[in-house]
């Protein structure tokens, strides 16, 4: 049974037109349309989510500025609170760039942190929905506080590998360095017993419990161990 939807009168099903009203009747079944599953809702909503995000920290880290990447430099972060150059003998961080890198950082200006000073660092990598941090541990600095630590740098997943090899690099400076501190007090030690050594020999051969010959010996070999 069909009706006019004009003038709600009964027409035939094959009518194409209402024989009271004159109105055209569509007697075509309504598209057989599937409602959309939660999951699907669900992943069109995080995939607009995560694209506005995405536009919001590029925004937040200056992607659309200009950023350069200073001379000499061996690797390169732009950061949310500033930039984060990586030199031979230092590392470099730039909180001018922008009002948003200004506030967030709440410091402002250019700092220069040489590789003796650094305790040790650490990296949390970035995933789709979190942006990844490098913190620099210096001595006397108080804990984390993220936008309000001056030694860390908040970083997009675009910088994830040089956030690697940042990472490493500044790992082998700081071993290198505590090695180099070592190596002082070991040669102090050989130094101290082998002196301790030939002053004994002497003592023996003052004694005439060795020879000359032994004493020369020993003597050759501790001053090649010092």
């Amino acid at each position: 049974m069909v009706f006019c939807p004009n003038c709600g009168s009964e027409v035939d099903e094959d009518s194409k037109f209402c024989g009271e009203c004159g109105n055209s009747i569509n007697t075509s079944p309504p598209a057989n349309t599937q409602p959309e599953s939660v999951e699907g809702v669900l992943g069109d909503l995080k995939s607009s989510g995560l694209g506005f995000k995405k536009k919001m920290d590029k925004y937040a880290h200056g992607e659309h500025r200009n950023i350069k990447r200073p001379e000499d430099c061996l690797y390169f972060i732009n950061g949310l609170q500033g930039t984060l150059a990586i030199f031979e003998d230092y590392i470099e961080f730039d909180f001018s760039g922008g009002p948003v890198k200004k506030y967030l950082s709440r410091f402002g200006g250019v700092k220069k942190v040489y590789y003796h000073q650094i305790n040790s660092i650490q990296k949390r990598d970035a995933t789709e929905v979190i942006n990844g941090t490098i913190e620099f541990e210096l001595p006397g600095m108080a804990a984390s506080a993220y936008t309000k630590n001056e030694n860390l740098i908040t970083f997009l997943p675009k910088y994830q590998d040089e956030a690697d090899k940042i990472y490493e690099y500044v790992n082998n400076k700081i071993l290198e360095i505590n090695n180099a501190k070592s190596q002082p007090t070991q040669i102090v030690q050989n130094e101290t017993s082998s002196m301790a050594k030939l002053k004994e020999a002497k003592e023996l051969l003052d004694m005439g419990v060795i020879t000359q010959e032994e004493f020369d010996e020993i003597k050759a070999k501790c001053l090649a161990d010092i």
